[in-house]
């Protein structure tokens, strides 16, 4: 499968990696029918540690974002996050703690610059992920 997303929001979430830089980001892929992300939501880095290589999304926000693209007719297609000075590839931790249901898009950002982009798609069984094409519109 492929994931289709907007340039505008590919940019969005170019800016958001770069801003918080040296800590990841973390936001939502929001689209208009499967597959087909047309907004993105910044979610704020719950995690209680060093934020250089981990993130968290508080469970309360995410629900509100679900519920709020819900009531627009709109829903959850993935999660986005930033990886500082690393590649654009799933960790093991992030495969560990991934939703199958979800794409995951992530940006490498070395030395504050958003680099590479990539979309993963974990296994049911989270043991590993398999890259998603993706496609940018508009």
């Amino acid at each position: 499968m492929t994931l289709s997303i907007a340039k505008r929001v590919l940019e969005e979430i170019h800016t958001h990696a770069e801003s918080t830089y040296p800590e990841e980001c973390c936001g939502l892929l929001i689209s208009d029918r499967s597959k087909h992300v047309t907004e993105s939501i910044r979610m704020k880095n719950a995690y209680d540690g060093p934020k250089h290589d981990r993130y968290n999304i508080d469970p309360l926000e995410l629900f509100r974002a679900d519920r709020a693209s819900a009531q627009k007719g709109l829903t959850i297609a993935g999660i986005y996050h930033s990886h500082p000075d690393y590649p654009a590839t799933l960790s093991k931790f992030d495969t560990d703690h991934s939703f199958p249901w979800y794409s995951y898009v992530v940006v490498s950002v070395p030395k504050g610059q958003a680099g590479d982009t990539r979309a993963w798609i974990p296994k049911e069984d989270r043991t590993s992920a398999m890259e998603e094409t993706m496609e940018v519109f508009g």
